[in-house]
């Protein structure tokens, strides 16, 4: 018993280390799917800001590029002299691109190279940085630059005071027209939705970040490869490409991803060392209130299983539910028994019920035919026949109506069988012959009353043909088959055209249907010695051999007191 609980308790662990595993890989896998999720959201942010941006510098570019490239080639012929409304215009085209609330930090347009460059800045960009950039803006050969990269689509990353922008620009001649945005303005948004122990960065193609990092020391790199081999194992890192510059990082504190699994592995444990103290008494209890007295209904329930009527009572008290527990069964066991003898003889009665109406099925064909017959014989004054016939079909019917008995000896319905052909031979004179061969130890074995005659009405049905000869063969003897029973065996033959082909196969099964058309009564017999001698194979259907006709092979099984048990001369099949 302690065996199987150190058993159930080593798995019980064993499933809780696998299930609290389980639980922080998915904890991992949702967190990674959430980040995901919300970079995809950024990501498309970022891209649709950029966009805007590029399209409002395109729009300034079309309209006052040729403006722009007259006005600095005036310049450059004028001795660098300034024209104040012109430059105004251009100043005034950048103004009203930036008015609206969605413009970048700040547009630009310069007028010759390393001279004139007019200026416009965002309200998100530090007096500080506008210094700073307006002098990078004076000093860098736009031109130059265009030449050597900036490809369609892409932003450049410039760095300006120690701060990251993006920049995009286009060149006409001397003239270039630019937009930028400072790198952290990008990611502000989602810096400020983050979590403590999360954080989005910007970094370029190169692996730079670009946006500031948290304050803490280990976090304060610059290049995003090394920050991931250093911090690989503190730090979870997903990321999603940007396709103008380079791509969004979220940076997430694996020891806060899973600070709130600890609590429930600490109960966890918990659990299972009070369970070790707890689990055998439970278990000690258990088998001494619940299991003892299952076991002994257990083995209650096999003794009646092999048919036990009773069993003893339980071998001490046990609570008062096992107590009422083992009188119900005690109550439907002894119910069982009652309706088990009630359900016997009612089968008994039932199958009794069932022999009496199959034997005394009327043929109401035979009894028109008969008194057409009698009518016939009178037009024709044939008054001894008539006196025949009538004696005949009274000792017919009163042998079809002997209520009081289903089994009739052979000898009786031999008699009867010969007396129904007699009745058949005033109906048609000279068409009948007939032979019977009865063994005396055989005539007293008793059967189903009509069971000859059943087949012999078949042969006058279905063999008889006006005006040709119809030869009707008996014979009935005792043998013993192979398994050593006694039986008698009954050979009815004709020399009509036998059974169908077809028909026979049908009927080849023990399942025979009850309702084969016109052979109801074949059907009707082989239900009857089921019912009474509880086999299938009494019954033997077939065609003759030697001279066509049907060929019907019948078994009775002869009881052990019987006088052909002890005949003197048997066969053996």
């Amino acid at each position: 018993m302690y065996t199987q609980i150190t058993v159930i308790l080593v798995i019980l662990f064993a499933a809780l280390l696998l299930s609290n595993i389980y639980s922080l890989q998915v904890v991992q896998k949702n967190i990674v799917s959430n980040s995901e999720h919300t970079l995809a959201i950024y990501t498309e942010s970022i891209h649709n800001n950029l966009d805007i941006y590029a399209k409002d510098l395109i729009e300034v570019f079309e309209n006052q590029a040729d403006f722009a490239r007259d006005y600095g080639e005036q310049y450059a012929s004028s001795g660098h002299t300034g024209d104040y409304f012109k430059e105004l215009r251009l100043i005034n085209a950048l103004k009203s691109k930036m008015s609206n609330n969605y413009a970048s930090d700040g547009m630009f347009i310069q007028i010759a190279r390393d001279e004139r460059v007019l200026t416009l800045f965002g309200n998100r960009i530090n007096s500080s940085n506008k210094l700073a950039l307006a002098d990078e803006l004076k000093h860098q050969n736009w031109i130059e630059m265009q030449v050597q990269g900036n490809q369609e689509g892409q932003w450049s990353v410039v760095e300006v005071n120690h701060v990251y922008y993006l920049f995009k620009w286009i060149s006409y001649g001397e003239v270039s027209f630019g937009t930028f945005v400072q790198a952290d303005h990008l990611i502000s948004l989602t810096s400020r939705e983050a979590e403590p122990a999360s954080q989005f960065v910007l970094s370029d193609q190169d692996g730079r970040i670009l946006t500031p990092m948290s304050s803490q020391a280990s976090l304060a790199k610059k290049d995003l490869d090394m920050t991931k081999q250093e911090l690989g194992n503190r730090y979870l890192f997903v990321s999603r490409p940007i396709a103008e510059f380079g791509q969004i990082t979220n940076i997430v504190m694996k020891q806060s991803m899973f600070s709130g699994l600890k609590l429930i592995q600490w109960l966890i444990i918990g659990l299972g060392a009070v369970s070790i103290i707890v689990v055998p008494l439970v278990m000690r209890f258990i088998a001494k209130e619940m299991l003892r007295p299952i076991l002994e209904l257990v083995r209650a329930a096999k003794e009646v299983e092999k048919g036990q009527p009773a069993f003893p009572p339980p071998s001490r008290a046990y609570s008062v539910e096992f107590m009422k527990l083992f009188h119900a069964f005690q109550s439907m066991v002894h119910e069982i028994t009652r309706l088990k003898i009630q359900s016997y003889e009612e089968k008994i009665e039932k199958s009794r019920a069932e022999l009496k109406v199959l034997q005394m099925q009327i043929r109401p064909h035979f009894y028109l035919n008969a008194i057409s017959t009698i009518s016939s014989l009178t037009y024709q004054h044939r008054n001894e026949e008539i006196r025949r016939m009538i004696q005949m079909l009274s000792r017919h019917l009163r042998y079809m109506f002997r209520a009081e008995q289903m089994l009739v000896s052979i000898n009786e319905e031999m008699n009867h069988v010969e007396n129904y052909i007699r009745m058949q031979e005033i109906r048609y004179p000279d068409q009948i012959f007939y032979m019977t061969d009865l063994e005396p130890e055989a005539g007293q074995v008793r059967i189903p009353q009509l069971l000859l005659q059943t087949f012999v009405e078949n042969c006058f049905k279905h063999a008889l043909t006006y005006g040709e000869l119809l030869s009707i063969f008996i014979r009935v003897h005792v043998e013993r088959k192979t398994d050593g029973e006694m039986y008698v065996h009954i050979v009815i033959e004709d020399n009509g055209e036998g059974f169908p082909e077809a028909w026979l196969q049908q009927t080849a099964s023990s399942e025979m249907t009850r309702h084969v058309g016109e052979h109801v009564g074949i059907a009707t017999i082989r239900r009857t010695l089921q019912l009474l001698y509880k086999q299938d194979d009494l019954l033997l259907l077939s065609n003759g051999e030697e001279a066509a006709g049907a060929k019907i092979d019948i078994w009775i099984p002869v009881p052990d007191n019987s006088s052909a048990a002890s005949g003197m001369k048997v066969g053996e099949v």
